[in-house]
């Protein structure tokens, strides 16, 4: 028979006889915790975005200064 180990804080309680508000407390600290993990996931994508945002206006600003210099270029000619 297995004896199942609740650790909290780094004590240990059996959960072998558990009562029901007790149960329902593990069941919102589990809950809790995945809740954590999620938004933890999230704050990393809003990094990853955020470099990727960086990029793209980088890229941007590289391509509009790209047009206005081959603009310049041609009205330089055409003079």
């Amino acid at each position: 028979m297995e004896n199942n180990v609740l650790n909290i804080d780094g004590k240990e309680f059996s959960t072998e006889n558990l009562k029901d508000d007790q149960k329902a407390l593990i069941d919102q600290i589990g809950f809790c915790q995945n809740e954590i993990n999620q938004l933890a996931i999230l704050v990393r994508k809003i990094d990853v975005f955020e470099k990727a945002k960086q990029v793209y206006k980088a890229n941007l600003l590289t391509s509009l200064q790209n047009d206005e210099t081959i603009k310049t270029m041609d009205n330089s000619k055409a003079g």
